[in-house]
């Protein structure tokens, strides 16, 4: 491109600075402002449409997509997102025309992750005939494009979602995981044990088959002043972070009214806490109304929480050093 069409298209984008990619110096000064005149940059619903991905197509492409009648419906606004130019004209056309739409069910899945399918993908998905079981319903939500049809049948058609423990876990955040990584974690022995049942829920899914067992091999856990952390909050710990979190707070002699809560913070930060609650005169441990004893309720507040309701700033205490 010469020096002075780029100049042109730099003119052109004077407070339109977002649509400036290496792209648009591919095109031309006339192209670029053709585009960028056309009327339908009016309709707010559009809007959101007008990023730099839009140079990767074509004015008569771009022109053909925003006359589509199908942007009248409420239903395919959530569609109108610069992720519609990784696709083509004809295919948005045939992915809008499909019946399934009509169905309040799929209706969930009409968001803009859905141009990471294609026709025929999207097509073997919505026809599969497990979407008749209510129990896999709650699955229809749009994190399902994370996956393809050959995963979404091969968990889907797994025999141990016919056991009643297991559907629980039938949620979209399964769509985490994959096949391999579902299968290790509902093979596990340890699901025929009650006191482990209760970990069964969609929770589940935010940790892999390593840590969660890991976790359910703990010996830590199998202590009697331990066995209360072992609820689904569990997986959304950092494994590795769980033990050493224990022995920290037995080493100030209040191991056993450690919650999942305080585990989130890591050992370093919690000791810098800990050491400035008791420097400043703070009890590690409040009297609970009904008797008993509970770990003091900054312990358990994040970082933010703690900041915003006690005005300590654990972060900043750490860096100056300042529990010590």
């Amino acid at each position: 491109m010469f020096d002075y069409e780029k100049l042109l298209i730099d003119e052109l984008l004077i407070g339109k600075e977002f649509l400036k990619n290496d792209q648009i110096y591919t095109r031309s000064y006339l192209f670029v402002k053709k585009v960028l005149e056309m009327p339908e940059w009016e309709e707010e619903k559009f809007q959101p449409l007008l990023t730099s991905t839009i140079w990767t197509s074509n004015y008569e492409k771009i022109q053909k997509i925003l006359a589509m009648p199908e942007w009248e419906e409420e239903k395919f606004r959530p569609l109108l997102t610069s992720n519609i130019w990784t696709s083509n004209y004809e295919e948005i056309q045939k992915i809008l025309s499909m019946p399934e739409w009509k169905e309040i069910k799929f209706q969930l899945l009409l968001t803009s992750n859905i141009w990471q399918s294609n026709y025929e993908e999207i097509q073997k998905i919505l026809s599969m005939p497990e979407w008749e079981e209510e129990k896999f319903q709650l699955l229809l939500t749009s994190n399902i494009w994370t996956s393809n049809y050959e995963e979404i049948q091969r968990i889907l058609s797994m025999p141990e979602w016919e056991e009643e423990k297991f559907q629980p876990l039938l949620t979209s955040t399964i769509w985490n995981s994959n096949y391999e990584e579902i299968q290790k974690i509902l093979s596990m022995p340890e699901w025929e044990e009650e006191k482990f049942q209760s970990l069964l829920t969609s929770n589940i899914w935010t940790s892999n088959y390593e840590e969660i067992h890991g976790i359910l091999k703990m010996d830590k856990l199998k202590e009697s002043d331990y066995q209360h952390l072992l609820s689904p909050s569990i997986f959304g710990l950092s494994y590795k972070n769980i033990v050493p979190s224990i022995e920290l707070f037995e080493e100030y002699k209040i191991g056993k009214y450690v919650t999942n809560r305080c585990l989130r913070r890591n050992v370093e930060l919690q000791r810098t806490l800990i050491e400035y609650l008791i420097k400043n005169g703070y009890d590690l441990l409040v009297e609970k109304n009904d008797g008993g004893y509970k770990l003091n309720p900054i312990l358990n507040a994040s970082n933010t929480e703690i900041k915003r309701k006690y005005g300590i700033d654990v972060k900043e205490i750490s860096k100056k050093g300042l529990s010590r």
